[in-house]
């Protein structure tokens, strides 16, 4: 596995530009030019099968025509209102969102990002309840504003100065991962004593709660599947205190996980459903979308929600196109079908390579585990670069080194194969020990010096691992005392 050319394209604009970019964040060398289907294609004409959909959100892939024709002509026609008008795209889209959520939720409003669309659901649900307190996951991830970000698992580290100042009465549940139980149980035997624990540590704060948020899949703590009686415990618990059970479908709506939005895989219709990523196929649409009870209380409160790209004609269009488009091409079944056999082949090759501990997944959100050892510490990133190399695009998430693969919907099985393939080979690399971590970094003038220092230091991510390992006692007293009830 050798590094890219010192004469490439994509290395060329690196150093002839690269040094006006802000790195926020580390870059591989190629400078993608274009998209075609499930792959990216470079300033080199390099080719890179793409399993993590963009930013998890280009559920048609790349270059769609019919999706392209349709923007065109929206486009054509109008982009952008002020909050005083509505367009006729924009009432078109809001009837066929609410169309296809769970039962009455029937109340759409368009907005641009899932950040943005979360902070106006936890609004919503204060609101509503006449509650200041919010309820999250210990390894979720909600958005990067204050509030969602101060509620996500990835603020949970000492220098969080830039996440300063946290709202007050936020509160965080463990979260369900069996696979690595927190309380050191096993399901179903445990009957669901991470959530007695939870609730009880929370006490008198449940009073003061609005709303829990929650993601059906746990994408970034670990690609995670809780539980079905685990969710549905927790929606009637949360009824029952009269707080709103919020929904954040960002990953894995619109037919990612075999159902139009993966809530309905539990049996169970939220308060609020936010949308957000796979709404707008890589173009920042979102959407909080409210059952009738939930609108008539908003009203009722004259609650007002404004900002400069509310309720936009070209967003409201790209998500009525996504609709037609993923229902036109059957790619609901497409993703039962395609991810079935997928995780299949995920369990065939772990059962060639030592170095997969679990595959765990529904539809085409899937994640691989990796076991970790004493010199594996950026185990997943190592990975990822030498998949990169090979021409297949993965991603990996916090806490435990879990593979993502999060492609677009429109994936075949001749692709899967493929990606399997570069797997293998770089698995075995890993496993014989044949690769240097130091070598399959980024070549570009930009990345690898920031790399080094990530790693150098403490990464978030590391912290993060560092603090889910070292559990506080008080939540196995706890846990002792849920379970001898």
């Amino acid at each position: 596995m050798t590094n890219k050319s010192a004469q490439s394209s994509s290395l060329d604009l690196w150093r002839r530009h690269g040094e006006h970019l802000l790195m926020v964040q580390p870059f591989m060398d190629a400078v993608i030019a274009r998209g075609e289907g499930c792959f990216l294609i470079d300033a080199d004409g390099r080719r890179i099968l793409d399993m993590a959909a963009g930013q998890f959100c280009s559920i048609l892939g790349y270059g769609h025509q019919g999706f392209a024709d349709r923007i065109r002509r929206q486009l054509d026609a109008l982009v952008h209102l002020g909050d005083q008008y509505i367009s006729p795209e924009v009432l078109r889209a809001a009837s066929r969102l609410a169309e296809i959520a769970p039962g009455d939720l029937n109340k759409v409003v368009f907005l641009s990002t899932g950040s943005e669309a979360n902070e106006c659901a936890m609004r919503m649900a204060k609101t509503v309840t006449g509650r200041s307190g919010m309820l999250g996951l210990t390894r979720g991830y909600y958005g990067i504003s204050l509030a969602t970000r101060n509620l996500s698992s990835i603020s949970d580290h000492p220098d969080k100065f830039d996440f300063q100042p946290a709202p007050g009465n936020q509160h965080k549940l463990l979260t369900p991962a069996c696979h690595h139980c927190p309380v050191g149980l096993e399901f179903p035997a445990c009957n669901t004593a991470c959530l007695d624990a939870s609730l009880e540590m929370c006490g008198a704060h449940l009073e003061n709660t609005a709303a829990v948020i929650i993601e059906p899949i746990l994408s970034a703590g670990g690609m995670i599947l809780p539980p079905r009686d685990y969710v549905r415990r927790l929606h009637e618990t949360v009824q029952k205190a009269g707080a709103l059970f919020i929904v954040d479908e960002a990953q894995t709506g619109f037919g990612r996980c075999g159902e139009w939005f993966d809530i309905q895989n539990y049996g169970i219709q939220p308060d609020i459903l936010v949308v957000s990523k796979t709404a707008g196929n890589g173009y920042p649409a979102a959407g909080v979308v409210v059952s009738d009870k939930v609108a008539d209380s908003l009203e009722q409160h004259c609650f007002t929600h404004l900002s400069s790209h509310q309720n936009d004609p070209l967003a409201a269009a790209i998500v009525h196109s996504v609709i037609d488009i993923v229902e036109e091409e059957d790619l609901i079944q497409n993703s039962r079908r395609v991810g079935q056999y997928f995780i299949n082949t995920l369990n065939q090759l772990k059962d060639r390579h030592p170095l997969v501990a679990e595959i765990r997944g529904r539809g085409l959100m899937i994640g691989m585990e990796l076991r970790e050892n004493e010199a594996s510490e950026n185990l997943a990133f190592h990975l990822a670069l030498l998949c990169e190399r090979q021409g297949l695009h993965i991603t990996f998430s916090y806490f435990e080194p879990v593979i993502r693969f999060i492609p677009p919907l429109i994936i075949t099985q001749t692709e899967v194969d493929q990606a399997i393939s570069i797997l293998d080979d770089a698995l075995t690399a890993l496993e014989n020990q044949s690769s240097r971590f130091a070598d399959e970094l980024p070549n570009n003038c930009r990345s690898g010096p920031f790399i080094r220092m990530m790693v150098n230091g403490a990464s978030p991510a590391a912290l993060l691992r560092k603090v889910w390992r070292t559990t506080p006692q008080q939540w196995a007293r706890k846990v002792q005392n849920a379970v001898r009830r």
